[in-house]
């Protein structure tokens, strides 16, 4: 198969996500349309050339000098730490442009998400950009299970689970910050609900980690159990820029990330609604055709905010409802 090709997973990897927590899914997406998101980074972020060739200049012209969080706890410069730098540059759905807006509902990311969780009743709960650059920080983290997804913690029934994903937008090698995880077999007796493992409390733990490059158009799907870790960009003048998409069942509402319905207005969420089927809005939590919610002069109004929504299936239901 070529890289300009998107793809749809193999039952083998659905199985490894279901059997070790997380699996590379690479190449789902295909090139060209990794090629088209990826340049329309460069309305979110500097590539990294102009980055690298000014830092400071760059950071300025992009997002100012923002405030510092507040500090619970200074991390050393050397080894791993949950450091704020490095989550400065971050972008959020609904994103300018289209190709980037619609990689998050790409179909083989669905497909693999039902697959995956075993049902078609999805929701995506987060979305959003992340850019980072070499030399800005350490990026590297300890080992962790992301405990700020769910009110809950990680549930050993798979009914409950949910898909954290990373979708490569460049090429990610060992010296641009891949993400090291842990299969669930080779971490039994630690609990997910545990704030960190620093090297040195569980030597066996790193042991165990395996790093995950991969191609642009890769996609890293892990569970909520999953021990994992960021890594420090190596390679001079490197960038690395993914898509958080991350999807769970629609009922479980005790899991999320983004609220995207804030952005309700952005002209890029109008486009994006107007370029969407039925089902593709559902994900995002859009009522179906049928749903109870949906009367007439709702419709009439949905048809004032989103003008080119071509609203028939909508309509359609409605009026076999009522006959």
């Amino acid at each position: 198969m070529s890289e300009a090709e998107s793809r749809r997973a193999r039952d083998d990897e659905v199985d490894t996500w279901r059997e070790h927590g997380w699996v590379l899914l690479e190449g789902l997406v295909g090139g060209d349309e990794i090629a088209a998101a990826a340049q329309e980074l460069t309305e979110i972020f500097p590539t990294a050339e102009a980055y690298h060739a000014d830092p400071e200049g760059e950071t300025n012209r992009w997002i100012g000098h923002p405030a510092e969080p507040p500090a619970f706890y200074t991390w050393p410069p050397e080894g791993p730490g949950f450091r704020p730098e490095q989550h400065i540059w971050q972008g959020q759905f609904p994103f300018p442009g289209r190709a980037l807006n619609r990689m998050c509902a790409h179909p083989s990311i669905v497909d693999f998400m039902e697959r995956a969780l075993r049902s078609d009743d999805l929701r995506i709960y987060q979305t959003g950009l992340s850019a980072k650059y070499a030399g800005l920080t350490n990026y590297e983290q300890p080992m962790h299970t992301d405990r700020n997804h769910s009110w809950l913690p990680a549930h050993h029934d798979g009914r409950y689970w949910h898909v954290e994903s990373f979708l490569y937008l460049v090429d990610v090698d060992e010296g641009n910050a891949p993400t090291h995880l842990v299969s669930t077999h080779d971490s039994v007796g630690r609990s997910p609900t545990a704030p960190l493992y620093m090297p040195r409390q569980d030597p066996e733990l790193y042991g165990a980690e395996r790093a995950a490059p991969g191609r642009r158009g890769s996609l890293l799907a892990y569970r909520p159990d999953v021990f994992h870790r960021g890594t420090n960009l190596t390679a001079p003048g490197a960038a690395r820029f993914f898509l958080n998409v991350s999807y769970r069942h629609a009922a479980h509402e005790w899991i999320g990330y983004h609220s995207s319905q804030s952005r309700a207005t952005s002209p890029h969420w109008v486009a994006f609604v107007e370029g969407s089927t039925p089902r593709e809005l559902e994900l995002f939590g859009f009522p179906p055709p049928g749903h109870a919610v949906w009367d007439a002069a709702l419709l009439d109004a949905t048809a004032s905010l989103y003008p080119n929504l071509d609203l028939q299936p909508w309509r359609a239901a409605l009026a076999g409802a009522r006959g």
